[in-house]
């Protein structure tokens, strides 16, 4: 069992990540290559994927194969959205953390030989390893990125109206079940089984707690980053239509409609909205008039700016990708 001991500075310092991390999702979707179980939404996935495979990604899918024991080093703090600064991120870790992480694997088998260079740092076995991850990253996550992103947005909209509703402890205890949520006084534990560790205790001391949805993700993941927040990744419910590189909003609403209704999910004004879609002020704000005819979203006066919210069908459209008891006219 990991255990989480928060304080209340680590409650107040809960925030959830609104946008997937693109090397976590990368790193889990190659974990759920190797894994005997496979849930029915990815089924199609993993035979797409494991039909594309390359030899030039097996660096970066060696790395892959130790089950639930994924490096930290491929998963660097910023946790961002866009590969190529991701890999940046990667590419500038020091020689000792590809070292300490890759070195003892190495030596006891867990991974091939052939890695020991990159176990060394050696600079072009890190090219060969960049060039993996890209290359697998085009067939296993890149198709499905848009689909991959509306589902994490969705599911930080749930948490977002529990949090208003009902408070940071109804987050938490709802948040996974893989993970339960304990509070006694002043103290707090949130816990979960972990297949690489028994009776592991994590404090982060008044650093607080990043709650990151991931879409590939078998069960929840722990990230400890001494200088920052501990990051708590967790599986999101995708509900149970089958990832595929289609993009059902898209089709339905057009391309530019249906990215203003993903990026309605962060409550945005007219202006902000327009500057995240990359349309004009009047195109943003004629798109959020047709979805708030259509019942999607509500528009709402915040001082002298707008905020546009989600409604539930909004929602409910946006996480299953097509539309669920809407009548067609």
């Amino acid at each position: 069992m990991t255990t989480l001991r928060l304080n209340a500075a680590d409650l107040s310092r809960t925030v959830l990540r609104s946008a997937p991390a693109v090397l976590l999702e990368l790193g889990m979707a190659g974990q759920r290559l190797f894994r005997a179980d496979v849930p029915e939404h990815l089924a199609g996935w993993r035979a797409r994927t494991r039909a594309a495979l390359r030899p030039q990604m097996r660096p970066y899918l060696d790395l892959c194969r130790v089950p639930d024991r994924y490096p930290d080093l491929l998963t660097p703090p910023r946790l961002g959205s866009d590969l190529d600064g991701s890999l940046d991120e990667v590419a500038a870790s020091p020689d000792a953390a590809f070292a300490a992480e890759l070195g003892p694997l190495v030596e006891s088998g867990a991974l091939p030989d052939r890695l020991a260079p990159l176990a060394a740092g050696e600079a072009g076995a890190r090219a060969r390893l960049r060039a993996a991850m890209t290359a697998f990253h085009e067939v296993a996550v890149a198709p499905y990125w848009a689909e991959i992103t509306a589902t994490v947005r969705a599911d930080r909209a749930v948490r977002g109206h529990a949090l208003l509703d009902a408070g940071i402890d109804r987050v938490l205890r709802d948040l996974s079940p893989y993970l339960t949520w304990s509070s006694t006084g002043d103290r707090y534990a949130l816990s979960y089984r972990c297949a690489v560790a028994d009776d592991l205790e994590l404090v982060p001391g008044g650093r607080g707690v990043t709650l990151l949805p991931s879409y590939f993700a078998p069960q929840p993941y722990v990230l400890d980053d001494p200088a920052g927040p501990l990051v708590l990744a967790y599986p999101v419910r995708p509900g149970r239509r089958e990832l595929t590189a289609g993009k059902p909003l898209a089709d339905l609403l057009g391309r530019t409609r249906a990215a203003v209704l993903a990026a309605i999910v962060d409550a945005p004004s007219t202006s902000r909205l327009a500057e995240v879609v990359g349309v004009s002020v009047a195109s943003a704000s004629q798109h959020a008039a047709v979805l708030r005819a259509a019942g999607l979203i509500t528009t709402h006066r915040a001082g002298p700016a707008v905020r546009h919210l989600l409604t539930p069908l909004g929602e409910q459209l946006l996480r299953e990708g097509r539309p669920v008891g809407v009548s067609p006219r």
